[in-house]
């Protein structure tokens, strides 16, 4: 009976251990949001984060290590996190069709559309590049 108990509160400790939130680290990044609008009144946009640490090949081998492990190294909850930046640029008013998304080690963009055409203002607005603070 000893047995089964341990091997009963070694299950439920391991089912505690892998229930709870997943360990998570989101590299430090420059981030901008880079406005295109055509000639036509469509904006599109890049929300672009790239990675202020290079990393090397090994280092790719070891966050594949430390992934397998359980802590997750990479972008998440992005559609929440550009629609705060639109909605704190006032870009994009009536959201957004994500178009394009893309992950490496050194960069994470993703390209979308806004559902809304451009006016004058957002032309003579919005003519670069925006940096901007990560949250």
């Amino acid at each position: 009976m000893p047995i089964a108990r341990f091997i009963l509160m070694a299950a439920a400790a391991l089912l505690v251990g892998c229930g709870g939130s997943p360990n998570w680290q989101a590299p430090p990044a420059d981030e901008q949001l880079i406005p295109e609008i055509a000639q036509d009144g469509t904006k599109f946009f890049t929300f672009q984060r790239d990675y202020l640490v290079a990393v090397s090949s090994r280092e790719n081998r070891e966050m594949v290590s430390r992934s397998q492990r359980g802590i997750r190294i990479g972008e998440y909850e992005v559609e929440a996190r550009v629609n705060a930046i639109l909605e704190r640029t006032g870009y994009c008013r009536q959201g957004f069709f994500e178009l394009y998304r893309e992950q490496t080690f050194q960069r994470f963009l993703v390209r979308g559309e806004c559902r809304e055409a451009a006016d004058e203002s957002d032309r003579a607005r919005f003519t670069g590049p925006i940096p901007l603070l990560a949250n």
